[in-house]
């Protein structure tokens, strides 16, 4: 058995844990992260890379500004790259009954500060000429940008180690255990951690760590279908996600057309995300040239889907638990973590270091689920009516 002696503990090495573990190493605290692969080797490596800010919902805007500042730079704070884009982000219409979302998009977005415009059809035609005739309106988002997901991670942990952090790869923390000094976890390789401090980072599955501690969660997994092209000339556009789902699209440096839409794919915590089919594919890559009529006859390269943790109400839990004093939950960002990681970690690490948050999280307490479940309306819209249905029974989530 091996014993470690160290201030804080985080589950799960994914890019919240990662973020999370730099800012505390780099302010001297010992810092031990346990993850049960390799970093960044689920959710935060295999996402769609977006750097989203519009579009979410108002509670998390705070928190997305202070990830964004990061983001913008990344390499001082890391030493590396991770092919950030500032290229922007737009949110496309295919019609009038999706203008009621533009304006909402941009209305709250405009309240919290955001340069957020809503354009027509001719400003969309005159900007974006790439785009086809079914695009009818659109929000446009300077400030958002987009990463490589699989070279963020990585970096981030590289750089906590440089600050002294330790990380144990490959090891399942099995238990997490009170004491009179703080916590002692243990890892199936016969590791065992004494901590004043735990982080519950662990993506999709922390939601079985929080059950363990007496806080049940409405909490399940799923994935984005993503594909990957062969590379076009430079299309000109900014990252893309249409209102109703049936596209979200982003070109590379390379010319590499990265695709996705709704609804995400069922996965499982023990069997991940089932393969993409042939028919999905070519589903999605014929509705991406009704918009974009340059990418018709483009070819898939590949394709693959990962486990992402979602809640019912489509906000994550963070902040500290109410039942384990000296917990701190950081999961469930349900399918739009990626651009929120950095802000997270500072958070989480500012909540141990001084006891108070960076910016307002009351909205995401693991303690909002006593007062009833709520199933967000993004459910129906994102998820396969099977899926919703299964997961609104099983929570007893209510509209």
């Amino acid at each position: 058995m091996t014993h470690r002696n160290v201030d804080v503990c985080i589950v799960g090495g994914g890019l919240m844990g990662c973020f999370t573990a730099l800012f505390l190493g780099q302010a001297g605290r010992s810092v031990l992260v346990v993850e049960k692969c390799t970093v960044g080797r689920a959710a935060s490596g295999v996402n769609f890379g977006n750097l989203r800010i519009q579009g979410r919902k108002p509670e998390e805007f705070p928190l997305s500004l202070i990830a964004h500042g990061i983001w913008e730079r990344f390499e001082g704070v890391t030493g590396e790259s991770c092919r950030y884009q500032g290229c922007g982000h737009a949110y496309l219409a295919f019609g009038a009954d999706h203008r009621g979302k533009l304006d909402q998009y941009a209305r709250e977005a405009t309240a919290a500060g955001i340069d957020v415009s809503v354009l027509d059809t001719g400003a969309v035609r005159r900007r974006w000429p790439a785009l086809s005739s079914l695009v009818t309106a659109a929000t446009w988002s300077p400030r958002d940008g987009v990463a490589e997901p699989a070279l963020t991670t990585p970096a981030v942990a590289r750089a906590a180690q440089r600050v002294g952090v330790e990380i144990l790869e490959q090891r399942r923390v099995r238990q997490i255990e009170p004491t009179d000094s703080g916590f002692r976890v243990r890892t199936d390789a016969g590791d065992e951690i004494s901590c004043t401090r735990v982080v519950n980072a662990a993506g999709a599955w922390s939601g079985e760590f929080s059950a363990a501690c007496g806080e049940p969660v409405p909490m399940f997994s799923a994935g984005p279908p993503i594909i990957e092209t062969d590379p076009i000339a430079a299309l000109g556009l900014p990252s893309l996600l249409a209102v109703d789902g049936s596209i979200i699209a982003r070109q590379t440096p390379d010319g590499t057309v990265i695709s996705s839409s709704f609804p995400r794919l069922p996965s499982d915590l023990a069997t991940g995300a089932p393969p993409i089919t042939p028919e999905r594919v070519a589903c999605d890559l014929a509705r991406l040239a009704d918009v974009i009529p340059a990418v018709r006859g483009i070819a898939a390269r590949r394709s693959w889907s990962g486990v992402e943790g979602y809640m019912t109400d489509m906000l994550p839990v963070l902040g500290p638990s109410i039942e384990m004093p000296g917990l701190v939950h950081a999961f469930g960002f349900s399918g739009h973590g990626f651009q929120l990681a950095p802000g997270v970690g500072r958070v989480v690490a500012d909540l141990i270091i001084q006891g108070r948050p960076t910016v307002p999280i009351d909205a995401f307490s693991v303690g909002r689920f006593a007062n009833g479940i709520v199933a967000d309306e993004r459910l129906s819209r994102e998820f396969e009516p099977a899926l919703v249905a299964k997961v609104t029974t099983a929570t007893g989530a209510r509209a």
